[in-house]
């Protein structure tokens, strides 16, 4: 698989990445503050691949306190992070 490494805005959120080798990598995005920027992008994220043909692709999950998680299907790795850098949930993004 390749990988990507990429970096965010740490002051406003933490972003999480937890992947076991298994078939999905689970991602948790937490707001330090409100920001209506980065609710637009997690929306878009989220519209983009529910909107999509593949219904097991992403999973989405909206927790209290401003806390997201996606489960991403291991073979939609690339483009769930490709999307998160377009809709600037993250800053930079650089293949490994």
């Amino acid at each position: 698989m390749t990988k990507l490494r990429y970096t965010y805005d740490e002051k406003l959120l933490s972003w999480e990445e937890q992947n076991d080798g298994e078939a999905d990598v689970e991602f948790w995005l937490r707001l330090s503050v409100p920001d209506a920027n980065v609710e637009k992008g997690v929306k878009a994220v989220r519209d983009y691949f529910d909107h999509n043909d593949v219904l097991t692709d992403v999973l989405f999950y909206a927790h209290h306190n401003a806390v997201y998680q996606w489960i991403v299907r291991r073979d939609f790795y690339e483009a769930f992070v490709i999307r998160a850098f377009e809709h600037k949930l993250l800053t930079s993004l650089v293949w490994e």
